[in-house]
């Protein structure tokens, strides 16, 4: 399927993303400038900004509890709603404390909303084009944001005009949302993983995270305090955030080529130096009143600390597990959080205790402790090689993208195929046959789908699972393999009726598929050894060579941790240990082709090796 036709049914969700992110943006810019305009104390200011972090947070921890007990549409319906009125009721009134409320219920609706649109996402997103879904969904919700501080300039922050634009746009954004489909995807449920052991993985990465909350919620909400009290208002507030806003995006290209080419403590490390010299040039060039450079020191600042938010994730991922990724990332967003919650509060405190150019006092104090911690930890632990780290991925700060991220674990599901599968299921109760001849032809004409399709019918009693395999592999031969890997995770009993069908048929890549049945099976190859050694134990030689060979490349491929995580010398002599008991007239000779095919995938690998 090509990237258009999978954006095509999205286009709803982007529409809902973008009016939703519109008014998150406007409310962002208008919110500070009208409580400065009001006359409260830049520390209210900074308590009431800091909540919506509070309510974020709070959404990201249970959001997607949440999208379980009530669904996918409501959640969004709901957050819609309570946005609005959120927003609506921070119009109508200027008490503090209510508005410290309405921000934090601001902040859980954004957290469910984003949640409930990145799983709808995540449902239509194939393995391959999932990463291109993100990159997509990034530039709408950011040009949303950048858009929505334009808002400023259509009315005073003194009058109610603008808060009732925020509340038509978080109400509006649910009317794409409710005709997107009457399926609604599975919410997956994800392990978590304590904070404290995400700091023992990598504690630049989690330090990172930390001061990128701090730092980016700081801007991000006390900027608008100081430039209002700089005289900048209307429109050229909004161009001011706007070029904020535009280098968070535009220079995460430029890092992120840095980040892959370099070691990557030291692009962290070059980048907060440079952080600390244009935090300290921006408020200087706004004394002189230069026009242009304090945009582009504005941008250049704003980029940064928007780019150690990805830093850290990357970080992070080069110790981790592949499986650890998901709850990985979810953890780093709560620790993001943590540290927005502390950023725009600490800083207000420092604003009024003595002005607003203090604000970059500040970011400068933070940055300059993350330098610190940065050359500790580069002094104790062992960079890995270039080759080894993981690839930088463009992430939005506090934006949720756990699933869509093309380093996690994909996880195989797919909101078209349960919109056909209700028919599948129906047919098979009555006719089994005609059930796989219906899954035959959608296989044919979406190939993409002929593994979770075998996979599903797998689980229904009335499928015979060696015809369906038959019948898959016959039509998509190319997909064998992986169609082979989906029946032997599913753990079905007829699993090994494919293994005796397969040895006696010999069809194409007969030894490819055994071996990936074998690898798929949570008992090893011990079952299939055995059916080997007494169906036809001339083939044992054949797949022993094939198997070891296929675990060496394998172990090759890993990432680094999990490869150290692995053992394949201990996997080694399990199958050898199983081929004692099933053929122990052919272990001697297995043994010797094992290490001859052990040492030729070594040299093809490492021919410069003596």
């Amino acid at each position: 399927m090509t990237l258009t036709a999978t954006l095509r049914p999205l286009t709803l969700l982007f529409i809902s993303s973008f009016l939703l992110m519109s008014s998150h943006g406007l409310s962002g810019i208008l919110l500070p400038v009208k409580l400065a305009d009001e006359q409260v104390g830049v520390q209210s200011i900074g308590f009431v900004l800091s909540m919506y972090s509070v309510g974020f947070l709070l959404g990201a921890i249970i959001g997607k509890r949440v999208l379980r007990q009530i669904g996918l549409v409501r959640t969004f319906a709901m957050c819609g709603s309570l946005g609005a009125s959120a927003i609506l009721i921070m119009g109508l009134s200027s008490e503090v404390w209510l508005w410290a409320i309405m921000r934090a219920v601001m902040g859980f609706c954004i957290a469910c909303a984003t949640a409930t649109l990145d799983t709808w996402f995540n449902s239509v997103s194939t393995e391959s084009n999932r990463g291109k879904i993100l990159a997509v969904n990034q530039v709408v919700i950011l040009s949303a944001i950048t858009l929505g501080q334009f808002g400023l300039a259509l009315a005073p922050p003194s009058e109610t005009t603008l808060f009732i634009l925020c509340g038509v746009l978080f109400s509006i954004s649910v009317s794409p949302v409710v005709f997107v489909s009457h399926f609604e995807p599975q919410i997956e449920q994800t392990e978590s993983i304590p904070l404290k052991e995400i700091y023992t993985l990598s504690p630049l990465g989690f330090m990172t995270c930390f001061v990128c909350g701090i730092l980016y919620s700081t801007i991000a909400n006390m900027l608008p305090v100081y430039a209002d009290g700089q005289g900048i208002t209307g429109f050229q507030l909004s161009v001011f955030m706007g070029a904020a806003t535009a280098g968070g995006i535009l220079l995460q290209l430029p890092m992120g080529y840095l980040s892959d080419k370099f070691e990557r403590r030291k692009v962290i490390l070059s980048g907060c130096f440079v952080l600390a010299i244009v935090s300290f040039a921006l408020p200087v060039s706004m004394q002189y009143q230069w026009q242009v450079t304090p945009l582009i020191l504005v941008a250049l600042t704003m980029g940064l600390i928007a780019c150690l938010y990805p830093l850290s994730i990357s970080e992070t991922f080069d110790r981790a597990l592949k499986a650890q990724l998901v709850p990985v990332l979810s953890g780093l967003l709560c620790i993001y959080a943590i540290g927005s919650v502390i950023g725009p509060y600490s800083a207000a405190l420092i604003m009024e205790r003595f002005n607003g150019s203090a604000l970059f006092g500040f970011l400068i104090f933070v940055d300059l402790g993350l330098i610190v911690f940065t050359i500790y930890r580069m002094s104790v632990r062992q960079a890995l090689p270039v080759e080894e780290q993981e690839s930088f991925v463009m992430h939005t700060p506090a934006s949720i993208h756990e699933e869509l991220d093309p380093r996690t674990e994909y996880q195989d599901y797919s909101l078209y195929v349960d919109e056909v599968w209700e028919q599948v299921e129906s047919l098979a109760k009555d006719h089994p046959s005609k059930a796989i001849a219906l899954i035959r032809g959608l296989s044919n004409k979406n190939p993409e789908w002929a593994a979770s399709l075998a996979e599903k019918a797998a689980q229904l009693d009335n499928i015979d699972t060696v015809v369906l395999f038959r019948s898959l592999t016959l039509t998509n031969p190319d997909f064998s393999i992986e169609i082979a890997k989906k029946l032997a995770e599913s753990e079905h009993e007829q699993v090994d009726e494919i293994v005796e069908w397969l040895i006696e048929k010999e069809p194409e890549n007969t030894m490819q598929i055994l071996v990936t049945i074998s690898d798929a099976m949570e008992e090893q190859p011990n079952n299939l050894v055995e059916t080997l050694a007494e169906q036809s134990p001339e083939k044992l030689a054949e797949f022993s060579q094939e198997l070891v060979a296929n675990m060496v490349e394998t172990n090759q491929n890993l990432r680094l941790a999990d490869r150290e995580e692995s053992d394949i010398n201990e996997s080694v002599e399990e199958f050898i240990s199983t081929i004692a008991e099933s053929a122990p007239e052919q272990v001697e000779e297995i043994t010797q082709l094992v290490e001859q095919s052990i040492q030729e995938h070594e040299e093809q690998t490492n021919p410069d090796t003596p």
